[in-house]
């Protein structure tokens, strides 16, 4: 099956299939894609937080535009030159 033939058939799910297939996807994606080598500890405490999330969604902060923008900069300041205004 093709990729354009899986998202064809994502598509199609009614949207709570989506959201059950998308959680799924989620968990077992570790499996399915290759990606830089995450230590064990690592992928431990990134699921204990993903598990937290899902048992208490309100431990998350609204994350705004402005945010972005600051963590853009603070990210960017420290490789370059802050910028000018």
């Amino acid at each position: 099956m093709s990729v354009e033939q899986l998202e064809s058939a994502i598509k199609a799910l009614p949207p709570e299939e989506r959201e059950r297939f998308a959680g799924w996807f989620d968990e077992h994606r570790h499996e399915l894609v290759r990606r830089q080598k995450v230590e064990e500890a690592q992928q431990r405490e990134i699921l204990n937080r993903l598990h937290e999330i899902e048992k208490s969604p309100e431990i998350l902060e609204a994350f705004e535009e402005n945010d972005l923008e600051r963590l853009i900069h603070d990210v960017t300041s420290k490789k370059t030159s802050p910028p000018r205004r």
